[in-house]
């Protein structure tokens, strides 16, 4: 019988919290997992210290930690102690084939300072960059400074980095020449989604009338309200395209960067087109499965990360994705998707979508979701994961 393998997954805000990226990475990584010989220990962030302890679930072990700092410095605190506190419990429970997996890169000096104590109780360091960090323009000057730091000495501290993106694992082969860390290419999973219903929930019919909706009728942006997203360029396209559709723009821009918003409203004035929606937050899944694929296109600005979690949900949902063409996103589009570099190209492409008969739009439908079963199921990624972990273990991954 193989011996058993212990995970110890540290960077997101838990398993029992639903927030972003990492946190839809450590459910689709465990809720799909299949191998009983792979146990996984997930650290979870509380505010309170009565909170604390450590709780057994079905297929993965809750450990929560008291952070009551706020702010950017709240989750580097998390991970510092978290990374104290994994080490106690190895030693003091003797857990055998140890596997901490960092998602982010918050702490890498400090990773880099503990990896001669890590590696010397057997602990094998494994690290998830996520995108280009310090390219986030959201980041003061100060801040990308320092997350380019961290980036450095994570990835000098680890034994295997598994980048969600190939053109990451390009950009990481280009910075860090020597052996370790072993680069490995692991992407995020989508799920498939059932085709909804003709009849519309009482929430949903609620939703399309507060907002004028109607089935094909409208482009869709949803993501986070942040300048590297290009919201400003996505606007000013729609803007000036002749469609008369409506743009539906499912954002957080009430708590992001204000000033950020301020710009926005500067250089697009889009309150004063009637097209333009823009509706704040959703979370509902069953509202947001109607939503996108009710929706004439999707369009996805991203620009600095990887895989982005919610382009793999569109791509699972919507008609015609049309997307920002930075290399990230054309590795997870290919010939699925159209692209735009610049305001015009968007105008023209949405104007043209515009014009798609039903055929057209039926192909990239099912060009995406073919795409995402082929290359992006839980199923897929869950068998990568676990084949680099047996094979670190067995000793064949170094």
């Amino acid at each position: 019988m193989q011996d058993q393998i212990n995970v110890f997954i540290l960077g997101a805000r838990g398993y029992t919290k639903n927030y972003g990226g990492w946190e839809t990475l450590v459910h689709g990584l465990i809720d799909n997992w299949k191998n009983l010989n792979v146990h996984f220990y997930v650290f979870e962030r509380v505010k309170d210290d009565n909170a604390e302890g450590i709780v057994a679930l079905d297929k993965v072990t809750c450990i929560r930690i008291a952070v009551k700092q706020k702010g950017s410095s709240a989750m580097m605190v998390f991970d510092a102690k978290c990374t104290r506190y994994a080490l106690k419990y190895i030693k003091e429970n003797k857990i055998e084939n140890p596997l901490i997996y960092y998602l982010g890169l918050r702490i890498g000096p400090l990773v880099w300072l503990y990896r001669p104590l890590l590696r010397k109780n057997g602990i094998i360091l494994l690290e998830n960059p996520a995108g280009l960090e310090w390219k986030r323009t959201k980041w003061n000057k100060l801040v990308q400074l320092y997350t380019f730091f961290s980036a450095y000495f994570m990835a000098h501290a680890v034994d295997y980095m598994i980048c969600d993106a190939e053109e990451i694992r390009k950009v990481y082969n280009k910075m860090i020449k020597t052996k370790r860390p072993k680069k490995e290419y692991i992407s995020y999973g989508s799920y498939p989604v059932d085709k909804v219903s003709d009849e519309m929930p009482e929430k949903v019919k609620s939703f399309f009338d507060q907002w004028g909706l109607k089935k094909d009728d409208y482009y869709l942006i949803l993501g986070r309200y942040i300048p590297e997203n290009n919201y400003e360029m996505m606007f000013k396209g729609f803007i000036a395209s002749n469609t008369t559709k409506k743009l539906l723009v499912i954002t957080n821009y009430k708590t992001e960067i204000q000033s950020f918003h301020k710009h926005i409203l500067e250089t697009t004035n889009y309150e004063n087109d009637s097209r333009v929606k823009m509706v704040g937050t959703v979370y509902d899944k069953e509202l947001l499965n109607y939503i996108r694929q009710y929706a004439r296109g999707y369009i996805h600005g991203h620009s600095v990360g990887g895989t982005n979690p919610g382009l793999l949900e569109a791509m699972s949902q919507t008609k015609v994705n049309i997307l920002f063409g930075c290399p990230f996103n054309r590795e997870v589009g290919a010939n699925a998707a159209v692209y735009f570099d610049d305001e015009y190209q968007l105008k023209n492409i949405i104007e043209s979508v515009d014009l798609y008969d039903k055929d057209t739009i039926e192909e990239y439908s099912n060009r995406a979701k073919r795409r995402m079963k082929d290359y992006y199921s839980w199923d897929l990624i869950v068998e990568q994961y676990n084949t680099l972990f047996t094979s670190i273990i067995s000793g064949k991954g170094l």
